[in-house]
């Protein structure tokens, strides 16, 4: 049980849009704001176990900054998706050590789905890095993780904004952040966008060559609009204390080179939200 005042977090998945989980974490140590549990997805579960690992903003910040895809992504051989975390997990690994969830200064749940259960899964004890790796699993993008009998990918799938994993974990009040791709996102905006490398590059000439490239539009419009509305759904039906949006506009979830500018926008929105946020840890209305 989180202890009296402390504020929980549900953070939502949406890739490099996950910047402004960061500018809300680093508004929220510069406040002194102390926070409790913390249940994450997809980018949420990234930041989220890295700040409940004792880790500050400023330090996942750069931390996150210091990252490229070319360095920490490479080819998937299992068959499962175009590429492996492996490399970036690795890097988890050599800052945090082999850390435990349950071992963690904040109580924290990863969120997954099993794909051979067809149900979200959340990642309460067991290795962190693990947890991670499972949460942003985007399919057939990023390679599953095989846990015993499971297949786990990105818990964006089923729960987006994990409001009902951060109240299994005890917490009294709740702020939920979303930062998934909205429904009305326009349809000439790519909402995924592609990661650098040899293998997305590889696709992104394959769809060019062939005129796909409307295709592609298409395909993210609609796992867009199907995210959106689950989303919405779950939140309705488990609704935080306080639900945050950043303003990320056309900011598409792989464009990494915009993730400074995620975290800024982040930033902003604790900083306006902020008479809100202290209310929410001191149980006023």
């Amino acid at each position: 049980m989180e202890a009296q005042g402390h504020l929980g977090l549900a953070l939502g998945g949406g890739g490099v849009r996950g910047g402004a989980h960061i500018g809300l974490l680093k508004v929220l140590d510069r406040e002194g704001i102390k926070v409790g549990a913390i249940a994450g997805t997809s980018a949420g579960g990234i930041v989220g176990g890295l700040y409940a690992a004792g880790l500050p903003a400023l330090k996942i910040e750069r931390l996150l900054l210091s990252c490229t895809p070319e360095q920490l992504l490479e080819p998937d051989p299992s068959g499962w998706s175009l590429l492996s975390a492996r490399r970036f997990i690795e890097l988890i690994h050599r800052r945090l050590g082999e850390v435990r969830i349950e071992d963690l200064p904040h109580p924290f749940a990863a969120v997954a789905v099993d794909l051979r259960s067809s149900r979200p899964v959340f990642l309460t004890s067991g290795p962190l890095a693990r947890a991670i790796q499972a949460t942003m699993a985007v399919p057939g993008l990023l390679c599953p993780v095989e846990e015993g009998d499971c297949l786990l990918v990105d818990g964006g799938v089923l729960d987006n904004v994990p409001v009902d994993a951060a109240r299994q974990l005890g917490a009294q009040r709740i702020l939920a952040v979303d930062i998934g791709v909205p429904a009305d996102f326009p349809l000439e905006a790519d909402s995924f966008g592609l990661l650098p490398g040899r293998v997305p590059r590889l696709l992104e000439r394959v769809l060019a060559l062939t005129g796909r490239d409307r295709a592609a539009l298409a395909a993210a419009k609609a796992i867009g609009l199907l995210s959106a509305e689950v989303s919405a759904y779950r939140l309705r039906e488990s609704p935080p204390d306080l639900l945050l949006r950043p303003h990320l506009g056309e900011m598409a979830i792989a464009d990494l080179g915009r993730l400074p500018e995620a975290i800024a926008i982040g930033e902003r929105m604790a900083e306006e939200h902020l008479d809100e946020i202290r209310q929410l840890c001191t149980g006023r209305e």
